[in-house]
């Protein structure tokens, strides 16, 4: 199998490819979360005092984390674009903002509900148990990726 010298053609169509679809992706991602934000905006300045406003809340705040998520994953097409490679801590700070919004969510409809029963409790609460921990997990994962990356730095100024 031969591979492909960085000048052929071949390579450089590859790559002029792969950089406008990164291009229509990120232009998606901003209309996503221009969408999201928008729609946020109009659901918080039609929000009913009348109601149980815990529900409310509840779902303006998913609505505003997806959005961050939506721009997280902007943030990793844009650097892709520009410095090339992969982008372990955008995934990471994605992976832990879904997990608290899940947490969030979660926890609003519990404190919402009156009358769950005790099977049902029971599994929302071990969902919020993992979801802590997958929280707790990633954080470690984001840690030692930049203790990684501060001791990369370090050694190559040395």
């Amino acid at each position: 199998m031969a591979v492909l010298s960085s000048d052929s053609p071949v390579k450089k169509i590859s790559d002029l490819v792969e950089k406008i679809l990164y291009i229509v992706v990120g232009a998606l991602l901003v209309l996503m979360a221009a969408i999201v934000i928008f729609q946020s905006a109009f659901a918080f300045t039609h929000l009913s005092f009348t109601t149980f406003l815990a529900s409310e809340t509840a779902s303006l705040l998913n609505d505003v984390l997806f959005a961050i998520i939506i721009l997280e994953l902007l943030s990793t097409v844009t650097t892709h674009l520009f410095k090339g490679g992969f982008q372990l801590k955008s995934f990471l700070i994605i992976g832990i903002i879904s997990s608290v919004r899940r947490i969030l969510i979660l926890g609003a409809s519990l404190s919402a509900s009156n009358n769950l029963s005790n099977r049902t409790f029971s599994h929302e609460i071990i969902e919020l148990g993992v979801d802590a921990l997958v929280v707790l997990i990633l954080a470690i994962a984001l840690l030692i990726t930049k203790k990684k990356s501060v001791s990369h730095v370090s050694e190559n100024s040395d």
